[in-house]
């Protein structure tokens, strides 16, 4: 028994050798998708499968016709009669699951779930298995002569049935495009629309068929009719779905590999880094003493504190920027950003530095109005590089009596910033009592403020009630301001620091909870200005701000915990000048992390899908090649014995070829383009990151002819092998030992 299992696997090898190689691809699919944590993968390779199965079972059933019949005349029947025949499909089923579970596993592929790879394996066998029993299904006098026109009608009407559910499925996956649409939906969606685009592809070779069958010339009419046979282009759906999923991953790689070269250009901007040890404050003078013609170093300072858009920040010596950067960054997604710097080099040194105080005493002369005394407290609310502080003054004024008070700066040991103000008199409010007589507040007249050597009276001063409560009054002349606090008991004042806003480049991701802000590089809040705004900026990438270095840095306030001195070198920087800031490395070394953070993996599955759609679509010409071969065979017999020219039967398969390989290219370019138009930029490629260049998925030419070529080479050289037949198997005389048999 064992011996006639082999014997007849072995004699029917081209059959059973395709059907073992389809599933030894989904098999290894499921591996190396469930061992990469994305078995989303394997959805559109099972969908490519199911063109490719039950055609190899039917296939495997027609070689076997004579076998079932002699099962039957010998008394086998029912389960007896699928029982002898399964043990050879079977056969090829455990043969090709084992390769396809043991190869990954030799190229060092995690171990995947045994349920999932056993249940995707079981599902190919059984989808084989049912399509060769049905095969072989019907009378005896069917099994024992070539399938007859009743079969084929019934197929008919499932078979008109299939490319209307993939065209509206097709339709589907175009409408329903998402970046939120589950995975399997998102990778099955282009090999669906391939399917479609097959389909279609597949009516036009039938009516190219029907036009060359009404030629006058025997060659062309012999090429039509041929065309017309419904199992001519049985496999160019699967192929051409095979096909875009090819070029859909390969235009996704080509995307990837786009990204990382411009997340490395833009990451860095310059081709050489040095991580500078020496205090962030003396950063500019050591590159300024390196290189003082500015030709080949810039100092930089990054900020990366945490992943929103307003943390991330870098500080550049923009003076240098355009003769150490130049148009590097040009074609790269920070190209319009990166024009903008030396702009934001000029705007920084148009603008004039915020005043600070000099003294170290806040000088106060103020007059009370009302009846009677009342306790007082204004504060002047500060920043520095030492942090936020409030310079305060207490007092309990006589009304009318005009009272100079004073008091110590505090945290303004190098000069501080005004930021705002705060006045309350008497006891506060709460909200139930702001209308009452006794909450109303006497006005306060302040006929001198000095802060530190700052005249602050100067200054224009709005209210800048943080609540609901009733606001109060301000009012300001010349030399003096007058000021009612809220029937809260505190009313608060801003002043415009707008004259002296730092001017800054912002990404169009960064959100400002209030105003815009410049920080220091230690840290110290400025007003800010936004020059321009761009998709994305150097160093930072698609999400962050850049700022001018040397108008950022207080002397002596060293920089923030999380920032991170560079000097950023040009490729020709001379030894000798690198070697006076430090040891310089590749700028792509900054961009690693980034980038093998987003890939995750991307270059394996994307080489998944291509290599499991290229070898299914193979698989789907080369099954029913096999079983045309056969036909032509016996066809170019009988063309000999008539007597038809070699010439002609020359012309009718040159025409096979010419109408499969444009057929099969055209549909899956054109499918590939539409895909990767609509479609790409809903699979899930990379994951997200903060600062992450955007991925673009747009076409490229590459993947379109590749997709493309291979369709055309695989449609014309299946199709020129079933038609190229020796001459000596196809002898007349063969025609006489098969009537004869």
């Amino acid at each position: 028994m064992t011996l006639r299992l082999l014997a007849g696997w072995w004699a029917r090898r081209g059959t059973h050798l395709p059907v073992a190689a389809a599933i030894a691809v989904v098999t290894a699919a499921t591996v190396l998708a469930d061992a990469g944590g994305r078995p989303a993968l394997l959805v559109p390779l099972v969908v490519l499968a199911a063109g490719v199965l039950p055609g190899a079972g039917l296939a495997l059933g027609g070689a076997r016709r004579q076998e079932a019949a002699l099962l039957r005349l010998h008394g086998r029947r029912g389960v007896r009669w699928v029982t002898a025949l399964v043990a050879e499909p079977m056969l090829t089923a455990v043969l090709g699951g084992a390769v396809g579970a043991a190869v990954p596993l030799a190229l060092g592929a995690e171990i995947a779930s045994p349920a999932l790879v056993a249940a995707v394996w079981l599902l190919a066998s059984a989808t084989v298995v049912t399509a060769m029993v049905v095969a072989l299904r019907g009378p005896l006098t069917e099994l024992l002569r070539p399938a007859g026109a009743e079969r084929a009608r019934r197929a008919s009407a499932l078979a008109a049935l299939v490319p209307v559910v993939v065209a509206v499925a097709a339709v589907v996956a175009l409408l329903r495009r998402s970046s939120t649409a589950p995975d399997a939906w998102a990778f099955t969606a282009p090999v669906v629309v391939g399917l479609a685009a097959g389909l279609l592809a597949t009516a036009v070779v039938r009516l190219v068929a029907g036009r060359l069958a009404r030629r006058p010339g025997l060659g062309p009419s012999l090429a039509g009719h041929r065309l017309a046979l419904p199992r001519a282009a049985t496999g160019l759906p699967v192929l051409v779905g095979s096909a875009v999923l090819l070029g859909c991953a390969a235009n996704t790689a080509l995307a990837v590999h786009d990204w990382t070269r411009d997340t490395s250009l833009v990451t860095s901007a310059t081709p050489l880094v040095v991580s500078y040890d020496g205090p962030a404050d003396g950063l500019l003078e050591a590159t300024r003493e390196a290189d003082p013609d500015g030709q080949w170093l810039m100092a930089a300072i990054r900020v990366l504190e945490d992943d929103r858009p307003i943390s991330r920040r870098v500080y550049l010596d923009t003076a240098r920027y355009e003769r150490v950067v130049g148009d590097r960054l040009a074609g790269t997604a920070a190209s319009g950003g990166s024009t903008e710097v030396s702009d934001l080099g000029a705007a920084a040194a148009a603008t004039d530095p915020e005043p600070v105080t000099t003294g170290r005493r806040m000088t106060v002369r103020l007059a009370l109005a009302g009846s009677r005394p009342r306790p007082l407290r204004l504060d002047v609310l500060t920043v520095s590089p030492s942090g936020s502080g409030r310079q305060t003054v207490f007092a309990r004024p006589t009304p009318g009596t005009p009272t100079t008070v004073s008091a110590d700066l505090v945290r303004c040991e190098t000069g501080c910033r005004v930021t705002g103000m705060e006045v309350a008199i008497g006891a506060p409010c709460n909200d139930d009592t702001w209308a009452q007589p006794f909450c109303q507040r006497p006005a306060l007249t302040l006929t001198e403020l000095d802060l530190g050597g700052l005249d602050l009276l100067a200054r224009p001063w709005v209210l800048a009630e943080p609540d609901e409560r009733p606001p109060g009054e301000v009012a300001a002349t010349p030399g003096q301001l007058r000021v009612r606090p809220s029937s809260a008991g505190t009313s608060y004042l801003a002043t415009d620091r707008s004259p002296w806003a730092t001017p800054v480049l912002a990404t169009s991701s960064v959100e400002w909870p209030d105003a815009p802000e410049a920080p220091t590089t230690g840290g110290m809040a400025r007003p800010a200005r936004v020059l321009a705004t761009a998709d994305a900026l150097p160093v930072v990438g698609a999400a962050g701000t850049v700022l001018d270095l040397p108008t950022s840095v207080v002397p002596g306030t060293g920089a923030v915990a999380r920032a991170e001195p560079l000097v950023l070198a040009r490729a020709d920087t001379p030894d000798s000048v690198l070697a006076r800031v430090g040891q310089p490395r590749q700028g792509s070394e900054l961009s690693r992390e980034v980038v093998e953070a987003a890939d995750d993996g991307v270059a394996r599955r994307f080489a998944l899908l291509a290599a499991g759609g290229a070898l299914l679509g193979l698989l789907a010409v080369v099954l029913p090649a096999a079983r045309l071969r056969r036909e032509r065979t016996h066809e170019r017999a009988v063309l000999r014995l008539v007597g038809v020219r070699r010439s002609d039967q020359r012309t009718a398969g040159r025409l096979q070829v010419v109408v499969m390989a444009l057929a099969a290219g055209l549909a899956s370019v054109a499918a590939t383009l539409l895909v990767v138009s609509a479609l790409s930029d809903a699979l899930p490629v990379l994951a997200a990151g903060p600062g992450q260049l955007p991925l673009d998925t747009g076409p490229r030419v590459l993947a379109l002819v590749l997709a493309g070529t291979v369709a055309t080479g695989l449609a014309g050289l299946t199709t020129w092998w079933t038609g190229h037949v020796p001459d000596r198997a196809s002898l007349p005389a063969r025609l006489r030992e098969e009537v004869t048999a």
